[in-house]
């Protein structure tokens, strides 16, 4: 009995001990803080029961900026459509006269798009709270880094307008430069995938029919059409594991080329080697730097957080490498110019840099470079697309002709023998 009776009182502590525990977890809230971290601020999430607690958490991580409670539910991330969409509409309902709150509602109305809708309900719920719009953008862990910065650094100078139109002017620019690269490369891509089709649906039911003849007659097979038919063979008893290997293989090679910093160097200096390609992906890059370049300047931002920002806006590692380069020798005290020359720009870039430098008008010598590097582009896509249209056309019809041809090479020794019987 005494033995079951502090089983009980056990058991009943126990259960007090949980529903206490289970108490002070329900007080638990999640609150979202930005500190400064290293050079950089970050933004993070702890669970505390007050917002002094949560502001005690946060300031063992760094040096605290901003500390709220989370709203309800998670932030998708806005792509680059959607920020140009943002940023040109908010510029222009803050210069109408809206506050920032009303200009946000606004945006959302006039948005079909849930994630953007969602964005600007976190964006409301951090702003009602006093957070700064940066700081709010931030905290939502939906925006790029530059947009955060720019719209920080607009926020500090007054010209909040004039940096969201610059962000849409970038992402305008952004999203033009890739819906022309995809034009370009559309139609060839369509053609070859047709052409494939065809020659696949060729190869596994009209082949078989003309094997089956060549061999009722004891027909020699010369070697373009065994090679054909062996092409065929193959794609026929091992066609899922050639699906398997193709796609598992461009899965491996996109996850190294992704991932691996290494190996996405070497691939890229494969793809800048290959004379179309080359220029097809490095203008857009230079683009993209100029166009920070001139955005972040006119916006008030130091040279170094300029260069930051910059890395992360570009796509190819071999690019952010030499910035991360250029940086560091500014950092040491060269001019910019001469660190982007000694880095192996774009000579017209470092040229109009150095310009901009000495006559005090950089934004204006960044105008003009942009100018001229997207009419070239402008004009060199049109050029290629004109181009490359035919050369597809020329390509799948020496495919299906060497096809045809060697299936049919048979025939014309047979005719001789079928005459003379």
């Amino acid at each position: 009995m005494a033995e079951e009776s502090s089983n009980k009182k056990r058991a009943k502590a126990s259960s007090s001990t949980t529903a206490a525990a289970a108490k002070q977890q329900q007080r638990q809230r999640s609150y979202r803080y930005i500190i400064i971290k290293g050079d950089r601020s970050v933004q993070g999430s702890v669970m505390a029961a007050t917002l002094e607690e949560a502001k005690e958490k946060a300031s063992k991580k760094g040096l605290v900026l901003e500390v709220t409670e989370s709203p309800p539910g998670r932030c998708p991330k806005m792509s680059e459509r959607d920020m140009y969409f943002f940023a040109f509409n908010l510029a222009n309902f803050i210069e109408s006269g809206f506050n920032m709150v009303e200009a946000l509602t606004v945006v959302k109305e006039r948005s079909a798009n849930k994630k953007v809708s969602k964005v600007i309900d976190h964006l409301i719920f951090y702003i009602n709270r006093g957070v700064s719009v940066s700081g709010a953008m931030q905290l939502t862990g939906a925006f790029s880094p530059l947009f955060v910065n720019l719209v920080r650094s607009g926020e500090t100078s007054g010209t909040l307008p004039l940096a969201l139109k610059d962000l849409s002017d970038f992402y305008k620019t952004m999203l033009g430069l890739r819906s022309k690269i995809t034009n370009a490369v559309l139609y060839p891509i369509i053609i070859s995938v047709a052409a494939v089709g065809a020659i696949i649906v060729y190869m596994l039911f009209v082949l078989p029919t003309l094997g089956g003849l060549y061999d009722m007659m004891g027909a020699q097979l010369p070697a373009p059409t065994r090679i054909v038919m062996g092409i065929a063979d193959f794609i026929k008893n091992y066609w899922i594991w050639l699906i398997v290997g193709i796609i598992g293989g461009l899965a491996l090679i996109r996850f190294l080329v992704t991932n691996v910093t290494p190996v996405k160097r070497v691939y890229e200096h494969i793809k800048f080697t290959i004379p179309v390609v080359n220029k097809v992906a490095i203008t857009p890059e230079y683009l993209r730097l100029s166009k920070t370049l001139r955005s972040a300047y006119v916006n008030g931002l130091p040279v170094v957080d300029v260069l930051n920002l910059t890395m992360g806006v570009m796509s190819h590692q071999i690019y952010k490498d030499k910035i991360k380069s250029a940086r560091d020798m500014v950092i040491a005290g060269m001019p910019l110019h001469e660190a982007f020359k000694v880095n192996g720009f774009d000579s017209l870039l470092w040229r109009s840099i150095a310009l901009g430098e000495e006559s005090g008008r950089l934004e204006e010598s960044l105008t003009r470079y942009i100018g001229v590097v997207e009419d070239e582009f402008n004009a060199y896509l049109g050029t290629l697309t004109a181009a490359v249209e035919p050369f597809a056309l020329i390509f799948v019809g020496v495919v299906v002709g060497f096809i045809v041809v060697s299936l049919y090479l048979p025939m014309f020794d047979m005719v001789p023998t079928l005459l003379g019987s």
